[in-house]
């Protein structure tokens, strides 16, 4: 996707603007933000070397990049199809007709 396209830009500043507020106010978001806490917690409990706790880091990191992209590529998909529909006519097939 060309990063420089107006719905990119928008995107953008949707996600790491308004976004940021109203994650804040989420509570589903929170509770998960909590539970996390928790995990962390207990990881940091368990003394792990090094290594261990550095691939950890690493797997988590990239899970959570791929979460931000999927979300991210659901948002612009979501946002193109409100376009799509606003800009070209809207044709539906007849709904079939009951028989009775």
């Amino acid at each position: 996707m060309d990063m420089n396209s107006v719905l990119y830009q928008l995107m953008d500043m949707r996600t790491n603007g308004i976004l940021n507020k109203i994650v804040e106010v989420d509570e589903d978001y929170q509770e998960i933000n909590r539970k996390s806490d928790i995990f962390s917690k207990q990881l940091d409990e368990m003394n792990l070397p090094e290594e261990i706790r550095s691939l950890i880091d690493r797997y988590v990191s990239e899970q959570n990049a791929l979460g931000a992209r999927y979300g991210a590529l659901a948002y612009l998909l979501g946002f193109s199809d409100c376009v799509e529909l606003m800009t070209k006519p809207l044709h539906l097939s007849a709904a079939p007709k009951k028989t009775d």
